[in-house]
């Protein structure tokens, strides 16, 4: 990643100071490179919404002006208006800044957020020299930690990459970054139409007396399944592989589905991410036992079983062992 220019403005609303740069952040400086390039990398690989910008909407004309401090200023200025009006909004910093990837030039927004922190501090007390705890209520995440707030815009097509957290404003849960600050409309992300999907499926199975969880884990199967073959999920095939012959709870689930506008095909931007997230079927039992099966074990009945007892208990059956390893870490 080619950096070209990048620009840092405190929006501590905890203070009431919006205190914007004037000028921008030496980006031959490697600690300031390797940072944003890592925070970008964060990005791309946390559960990214996609979009569009529309010709000559807000953000389409802000990132076409050509002083950057200026527009970076507007932006903060924006931004920090917003999250003033909300008290459950944390405080940051926006990191702004013009780049160029593989797939051509970008530009980018991150908020970031502030922490708590406590450091040393050299203070002279009766001439003596003493050291004591300061807490810095302005700490800077690292750049290994989660973005919570950020939007990556390619600035040749329009597209972009968004990562945002609902904030509480006015008494209502918001997605107040793209919506009150870039005032842009993204596509659901994966994370949510794999919950709607869930809440859908949990329902049904309720419904027709199906127990939970050999739906679920049926679903998961599917969705890792789908994902490792195609990079998307199909909610034709998991009605399929989850219903079977149960042409009433297929029909249900789908028209539950088409309702809340989930596509017949749900695009995946990190298929890897959650390939690796549902590999395994994890369960807990009510006394307390938690177990974690490989989702090409789970239907393997010569290793694993669960038996449906004649009381409505449930036997589960772990089958041929060699050898048990203890987990007991230091």
């Amino acid at each position: 990643m080619i950096i070209q220019h990048a620009i840092l403005h405190i929006l501590d609303t905890n203070t009431g100071s919006l205190i914007a740069s004037q000028g921008e952040m030496n980006v031959d400086n490697v600690g300031v490179h390797e940072y944003i390039e890592k925070l970008v990398n964060k990005i791309y690989k946390g559960d990214i919404k996609t979009g569009n910008l529309l010709p000559d909407s807000y953000l389409d004309k802000m990132i076409k002006q050509s002083d950057f401090p200026e527009l970076t200023t507007q932006l903060a200025t924006k931004l920090f208006d917003t999250i003033a009006a909300s008290e459950s909004i944390p405080a940051g910093d926006l990191l702004s800044f013009q780049a160029t990837i593989d797939e051509g030039p970008i530009f980018g927004l991150i908020k970031l957020n502030f922490g708590t922190r406590y450091a040393h501090a050299v203070e002279y007390e009766d001439d003596q020299m003493v050291n004591n705890l300061v807490l810095n209520q302005s700490i800077l995440p690292a750049a290994t930690q989660t973005v919570d707030e950020a939007i990556l815009v390619n600035v040749d097509d329009g597209s972009y990459q968004l990562l945002e957290k609902k904030q509480l404003i006015d008494g209502h849960r918001v997605p107040y970054f793209s919506e009150n600050f870039l005032e842009i409309k993204p596509e659901v992300s994966a994370k949510e139409n794999i919950q709607v999907i869930k809440r859908t499926i949990k329902n049904i199975a309720e419904k027709y007396d199906e127990p939970e969880h050999e739906i679920l884990a049926a679903t998961q199967e599917v969705i890792y399944n789908s994902l490792a073959e195609t990079g998307s999920i199909s909610t034709d095939v998991i009605a399929e592989k989850v219903f079977g012959d149960n042409i009433t709870a297929k029909k249900e689930y789908q028209e539950k589905l088409t309702a809340k506008s989930l596509p017949t095909e749900v695009s995946v931007v990190n298929s890897e991410k959650y390939e690796k997230k549902y590999r395994t079927q994890k369960f807990k039992l009510d006394s307390g036992i938690e177990i974690s099966i490989p989702v090409h074990v789970y239907q393997d009945l010569s290793k694993v079983e669960f038996v449906n007892n004649a009381d409505g208990t449930i036997t589960l059956m772990i089958k041929d062992i060699a050898s048990i390893l203890n987990k007991f870490n230091v």
